[in-house]
């Protein structure tokens, strides 16, 4: 089950929906779940997890994008200043101010009017609410608020959460 909470928004001055993290679980975790589902071993699959990122990295600083059949495709994008150069032959990696890697979920389904999914969404996901005193202690990807703020816990800004 997947869970939600509720945020104000005061720029609209309504209320949304959010989803909820209850937890976090580690290649530790996943390792385990994957043994009992697989006949690979505890150990050979921390190490092939514990690989991954040296190999993508690698992978990327070289050009390629690295696709995870049923998770999605990683691929390099970066961020430029916010003003360019008036020729083609001005362009530079100097204009480059940071390198990110993007993610693009793996998605399944026809092209048919817009119907895709993604991969890594069960089609029988069910939403239980979280009321924000729980939200806050237990949502453990994200900080508590600050005292006085019952707010879900999940907003960079923290600005617009109320209740």
């Amino acid at each position: 089950m997947a869970f939600f909470s509720k945020k104000f928004v005061k720029v609209t001055s309504k209320w949304v929906p959010i989803t909820k993290t209850v937890s976090c679980y580690d290649a530790q975790r996943l390792a385990r779940d994957i043994e009992k589902e697989c006949t690979v071993s505890y150990t050979d699959v921390i190490s092939v997890l514990t690989a991954i990122p040296g190999v993508m990295r690698r992978y990327l600083a070289e050009g390629h994008s690295v696709k995870l059949d049923g998770i999605g495709s990683f691929f390099l994008t970066f961020e430029c200043k916010k003003t360019g150069v008036d020729t083609a032959e001005e362009v530079s990696m100097d204009q480059v101010t940071n390198v990110k890697v993007q993610f693009r979920p793996a998605m399944r389904g026809s092209g048919v009017k817009g119907k895709f999914a993604n991969t890594l969404i069960a089609d029988d996901i069910e939403w239980t609410y979280l009321p924000p005193a729980k939200a806050s202690a237990t949502d453990g990807n994200t900080p508590m608020e600050p005292e006085g703020n019952a707010g879900s816990g999940s907003n960079a800004e923290g600005s617009d959460l109320e209740g």
